[in-house]
């Protein structure tokens, strides 16, 4: 099983309009990928995001990075909220690996 199943249910709710693209960048790349721990994770995508936008993802001042390659209209267009993801879309993601990896053990 590849990393990207734990990113195939969306959430119904977003910070900014760049997450979503965010979301889908992290699962097209977590197709060629096996699964790890969610530390790793958690690691994995504050790279991407600092390779993505040069910067840090840190929950100081509700920041956030505007990504050219998610901008698709809209006032916060290609914007990746960073506390979305430090509260919201990273612990959603290591709890569905740690579900998944918990549901996959041996009998």
């Amino acid at each position: 099983m590849k990393l990207s199943a734990i990113f195939e249910e969306k959430p119904q709710r977003w910070g900014f309009r760049g997450d979503p693209y965010f979301w889908n960048y992290l699962k097209e790349l977590a197709e060629n990928m096996d699964i790890i721990t969610p530390d790793e994770l958690e690691k994995w995508i504050k790279e991407e995001y600092h390779s993505l936008s040069g910067k840090a993802m840190t929950d100081k001042y509700g920041d956030f990075a505007v990504i050219e390659q998610f901008a698709h209209g809209g006032m916060s267009s290609g914007g990746v909220d960073n506390l979305w993801w430090i509260e919201k879309g990273i612990p959603l993601l290591k709890s569905r690996l740690a579900t998944f990896k918990t549901s996959r053990k041996p009998q």
